[in-house]
């Protein structure tokens, strides 16, 4: 804790998490309201887009990373920021578009940079502390995104859409999921940040 570079990806992770579960559990309904979806073609859609394009983003990131990294180890972390900070412009214009499958169209690319902080970050965590704290610090990590992410990203969704409903009526989860986008600005400048202090938490760690 004694580490920036740690207490940045720490904050940052959990940031992640609290867009990335508030958008999940909010999802199925932004399409049945907005888009007009079943449950079925929601399941679906999220199968493929979640399922199957995330879970390629967080392989391709990790790969990714390490290959940068044997260059300079902060590209675990810059790696991250470039993800996270960079998707939030399609997110914005996902939720503004009506039309469903030009905004599907357009999700692809948020829902593969989604999870594309996972691998990089526990990466991070096992340079950062020394060999007996590791499994401790991965644990406090995973501890702080889901009870941030889990625990508070689904009920500020909803907190926020609720304030919202009496000018946007059912649309008002549209805007509320598009300002929960914006977190992922804040999450990005924890992960450059990191970047920053990563070599001297690294060298402290190997001490």
């Amino acid at each position: 804790w004694r580490t920036s570079a740690t207490r940045h990806v720490v904050f940052g992770s959990s940031l992640a998490g609290f867009v990335g579960y508030g958008m999940v559990l909010w999802l199925p309904a932004f399409f049945v309201r907005s888009h007009g979806l079943t449950q079925t073609e929601v399941g679906m859609t999220l199968a493929l887009m979640t399922g199957l394009v995330g879970g390629m983003g967080t392989f391709v990131a990790g790969k990714v990373a390490d290959i940068l990294a044997k260059r300079d180890e902060r590209w675990f972390a810059w790696i991250v920021a470039a993800g996270k900070g960079g998707l939030v412009p399609f997110l914005v214009v996902f939720f503004l578009t009506q039309d469903f499958v030009p905004a599907l169209l357009i999700y692809l690319i948020p829902a593969f940079f989604g999870g594309f902080y996972l691998a990089p970050t526990f990466a991070m965590i096992q340079g950062l502390v020394r060999p007996e704290m590791r499994s401790v610090a991965a644990s406090i990590c995973l501890f702080m995104l889901n009870i941030i992410g889990l625990g508070l990203g689904p009920q500020g969704v909803g907190i926020v859409s609720d304030l919202l409903a009496a000018e946007y009526g059912d649309e008002s989860l549209r805007y509320s999921l598009m300002i929960f986008s914006l977190v992922n600005v804040w999450c990005a400048l924890h992960y450059y940040l990191a970047a920053r202090h990563f070599r001297e938490g690294v060298a402290l760690a190997r001490a």
